[in-house]
């Protein structure tokens, strides 16, 4: 029913928003006054396992480890978008938008959803890859 699927990407635009604050607003911030590039690496790790808690609510296994896998990808990505742009913002709107967006795929046949999950690992890890390559040419 459509107020139901409005009620539900409310949510996850308040979930993105959380995650954000939890994952790049606090945990990052905290470990990169240590070790940048190790915050790095448990940013982005910590993101993708914690969506491993899907597993709690039914979710089909495979699709919560390729989860796991993509979210770490996009968990990089953001945290590199967080330290070029020294902003929160993007991150929160764009975590809003592929949670809104998300639930409209989740109806795929299984193969697409499988490409999907390939796709949301690939690009986040090129682009991030790429602005850090960016970065590195020009300083």
């Amino acid at each position: 029913p459509p107020l139901e699927t409005v009620l539900y990407v409310l949510s996850m635009f308040c979930v993105g928003f959380l995650e954000e604050l939890i994952f790049r607003g606090l945990l990052f911030k905290a470990m990169c006054r240590d070790d940048q590039k190790a915050a790095i690496i448990v940013g982005s790790l910590t993101f993708g396992v914690g969506h491993i808690v899907n597993l709690l609510t039914g979710a089909d296994f495979l699709f919560t480890l390729l989860q796991v896998v993509y979210a770490t990808a996009i968990g990089y990505l953001f945290i590199t978008i967080f330290l070029k742009s020294g902003s929160i913002v993007p991150c929160i709107i764009a975590h809003c938008l592929i949670n809104g967006l998300s639930t409209f795929g989740a109806d795929q046949e299984r193969w697409v959803r499988v490409i999907i999950c390939i796709l949301l690992t690939v690009i986040p890890l090129a682009y991030a890859l790429w602005l850090n390559r960016n970065a590195e040419k020009t300083a």
